[in-house]
């Protein structure tokens, strides 16, 4: 069996303006600071995320999704 290797920056990450409830947990601990947060919306630096999930687990009602 051959194994896939995915380029991380090909993978698209956003939030869900359903589940998100504006916390900052993901802002506050993204260590390349490339999450923004206003009151209506969080956005992200594609072009500097590595992807590292940090946020995705940081978020605690599940909002972000990297994929």
């Amino acid at each position: 069996m051959v194994a896939t290797v995915v380029d991380k920056r090909s993978l698209h990450i956003e939030s869900s303006g359903q589940l998100c409830i504006y916390c900052g947990a993901c802002v506050g601990i993204c260590p390349l600071n490339c999450i923004y947060l206003d009151e209506t919306r969080i956005t992200f630096d594609e072009t500097t995320c590595t992807r590292c999930n940090i946020c995705v687990k940081a978020c605690p009602v599940g909002a972000i999704e990297i994929g």
